[in-house]
């Protein structure tokens, strides 16, 4: 498949504050399970940081990590996520680690990655 490998994704990271770097993509996942996998690896190979990906689907899908010095810093991966929902008119939440959700909007998912970055930017 065309995915781009962990590598690739984590040479995306945009450091939007200082010490905290994000990569937000929307990919055609064949699975939620693929995509997990996916942010997994990525998350080993970036490190301290925000994963955020969206499964580009006609039920659109966001899963959002965070590292655990940036939950202590006050980053949540639930707020993320409740921040990026209106766009894809889902609803989702979970953990300041670890945090998903489900929506029925496949054209609001850059909007949603774009949510998810000022959230961030305003946070902690």
């Amino acid at each position: 498949a065309g995915l781009p490998k962990a590598g690739e994704l984590a040479a995306t990271a945009m450091e939007v504050r200082p010490g905290v770097r994000l990569v937000a993509a929307a990919l055609p996942f064949e699975s939620m399970d693929a995509l997990k996998s996916a942010a997994r690896d990525l998350s080993g190979v970036l490190g301290s940081g925000v994963v955020a990906l969206a499964l580009d689907a006609e039920e659109p899908q966001l899963f959002v990590t965070v590292s655990d010095d940036l939950v202590v810093r006050g980053i949540a991966a639930g707020e993320l996520v409740t921040a990026a929902m209106p766009a894809l008119e889902g609803r989702g939440g979970g953990r300041p680690g670890m945090a998903q959700g489900r929506g029925s909007r496949r054209d609001g998912l850059e909007e949603a990655l774009t949510a998810i970055r000022a959230r961030l930017e305003s946070m902690a």
